[in-house]
């Protein structure tokens, strides 16, 4: 994925990766972690 972005003038640094990968992260869980707490107990 990060040759075709670099080939398409995009090119990706990790620290950009992991900026957004840590926001989708903490919206998954946040998202998640409610309806596991109402589903489970």
């Amino acid at each position: 994925m990060l040759g075709i972005a670099a080939r398409n003038g995009t090119p990706i640094s990790f620290w950009r990766f992991t900026r957004y990968g840590l926001v989708v992260t903490f919206v998954t869980v946040a998202l998640a972690t409610p309806y596991l707490w109402l589903r489970y107990l």
